[in-house]
């Protein structure tokens, strides 16, 4: 049922009839109801729905961290609908039955800030997971700014949801290092690591960069 809370002539929410009306960020959409479906899914159609299905499990357990390094960029209304709009064009490889996400084509960060020109992680003793960066600020950067750092094993047989290691505001760029802890479990683990930046006033961030794994062993 669709409700109208301003009166008959304010917006409606809701469904009424064959169209399903909401709003986004104070203005009002209006779309059909999918109709019944005849027939079997076209290649391209499974393509699609396998995909978003992959995405959506890939993403789901770093939803906190991509509010933060997709503020206001990818969609209309970023945040995690911004990552997940990145990586359906940037990051599905195969086709069905075997589509699967690239974790070296995902982005958990997306914006016009400036990266580093020079990176690097180590694992040090202690399975501390050390980021090292050139601290420049480029031309639209500050010594203020903050680093993202992000660990992530995927999700397996074992783990339904990915495990992951990171923050979105870590040491300031002027530092040029920071670090994660990171745990070893009974069998070894493979993380994939990110890092980015996220501007001092929160403006903006850096696009994000796949930084390779690191494989923490077992205990």
């Amino acid at each position: 049922m669709g409700k109208a809370p301003d009166g008959p002539s304010g917006p409606v929410s809701g469904k009424v009839g064959n169209h399903v009306y909401y709003t986004v960020n104070g203005e009002s959409f209006v779309r059909s109801t999918p109709g019944k479906r005849t027939g079997k899914k076209t290649k391209k159609e499974k393509n699609n729905t396998s995909g978003f299905t992959k995405v959506q499990a890939f993403l789901k357990p770093l939803k906190d961290l991509l509010k933060v390094g997709y503020k206001d960029y990818g969609t209309k209304t970023g945040g995690y609908r911004g990552a997940v709009s990145y990586a359906l064009k940037n990051a599905l490889r195969g086709e069905f039955p075997d589509r699967y996400v690239d974790p070296a084509l995902v982005r958990v960060c997306g914006g016009e800030l400036h990266f580093p020109l020079n990176t690097e992680i180590v694992l040090e003793a202690g399975n501390v997971l050390r980021f090292n960066w050139s601290p420049e600020t480029g031309d639209n950067g500050n010594p203020y700014d903050q680093v993202f750092m992000l660990a992530y094993a995927l999700p397996d047989e074992k783990r339904r949801l990915g495990t992951k290691v990171g923050v979105s505001t870590g040491a300031l760029r002027m530092s040029g290092t920071d670090s994660l802890q990171l745990s070893a479990r009974k069998e070894a683990v493979e993380y994939h690591v990110y890092m980015g930046f996220i501007a001092k006033d929160r403006s903006c961030q850096s696009h994000s960069q796949y930084m390779g794994t690191v494989l923490v062993p077992a205990k």
